[in-house]
């Protein structure tokens, strides 16, 4: 299997469990306030993260120090940030309005790599284009107004998505190259630097609460380990085959599983414009992919 192919896969596994993200992270806003719910996101899964690195190290896999663990620290506190701008962006808007503007971080990536050196082709800005328009499909109550959005939500919202991009390409330049070690082992320490953001906003932010029903735990428990852990370390693997700009627009497939999520768990039907709107994304990502021949120079011929 060829590192696209394999990068495509990880990159695919990361989208599947962060779409479960808006499902978990709206059961337990309801119960816990966006402080509260980082918390606990990376209180639980930094000890799943460490343990299967070391379950990993036993059964001769990477030593938890075969990375260099500062850049990856920093990177972490980098997502924590990113994290906590979601959650207090998704206590100030509609969730339609909120996921268009959050899924243009695929054409910052592209922009962002363009202006650090690394080129981004032409047929990666034509999928750039037609995924943010099938995202834009997908949720089309947006075209009927921002009832419910405020000027904070659009300024975090905004916010998320810029460092969610700088948090994509600063990762790229982590795990890519010889130096680049363990995916498994750069989510562990990114993880821990985004624990300490989390502890260090508590800290000025009270007594933290944990939820006190079924579901609110449940779902504390899932965001943690399935839409924190799972994705987290299948998205490092992924980014390094991948690079920054292919691997945003294979990431953007969560819109679409996150409609699958709905409407499966939660009973939601699906609208003409929005299954359209899907097929857009897969389109989108399936062209980002595209391998462009190149077109060899012929040899001169002898004389």
């Amino acid at each position: 299997m060829s590192s696209k192919k394999l990068g495509v896969i990880w990159m695919l596994l990361s989208a599947s469990a962060y779409s479960m993200f808006t499902i978990f992270g709206k059961t337990v806003l309801e119960e816990l306030s966006a402080v509260d719910v980082l918390l606990w996101r990376f209180l639980i899964a930094v000890p799943a993260a460490w343990i299967f690195v070391f379950i990993r190290f036993r059964r001769g896999g990477p030593s938890p120090l075969s990375v260099a663990f500062k850049p990856r620290l920093l990177a972490g506190l980098v997502f924590g940030l990113v994290s906590w701008l979601g959650f207090a962006a998704l206590d100030r808007m509609p969730g339609a309005l909120y996921i268009v503007i959050i899924y243009t971080y695929p054409a910052m990536v592209a922009v962002g790599s363009t202006f650090l050196g690394r080129a981004t082709s032409r047929h990666i800005w034509m999928a750039v284009g037609i995924t943010l328009v099938g995202i834009a499909c997908t949720v089309p109550e947006v075209f009927q107004g921002t009832d419910g959005a405020t000027v904070a939500g659009l300024i975090f919202t905004l916010s998320n998505a810029v460092m969610y991009a700088a948090y994509m390409i600063f990762s790229e330049r982590l795990v890519t190259g010889s130096g680049g070690g363990d995916g498994f082992v750069s989510s562990a320490w990114s993880l821990t630097g985004s624990l300490i953001f989390a502890l260090v906003v508590t800290a000025f932010s009270g007594t933290p609460q944990f939820p006190t029903t079924f579901n609110g735990a449940g779902s504390m428990i899932g965001l943690a380990l399935i839409s924190t852990v799972v994705a987290s370390m299948t998205f490092f693997l992924g980014l390094r085959h991948l690079g920054p700009a292919s691997a945003a627009l294979v990431a953007t497939s969560e819109v679409v599983l996150g409609l699958m999520w709905v409407v499966l768990f939660l009973g939601d039907s699906l609208k003409v414009i929005q299954v359209l709107g899907a097929i857009l994304v897969i389109i989108g990502v399936v062209w980002s992919q595209r391998v462009i021949p190149q077109i060899k120079t012929p040899e001169p011929t002898k004389a």
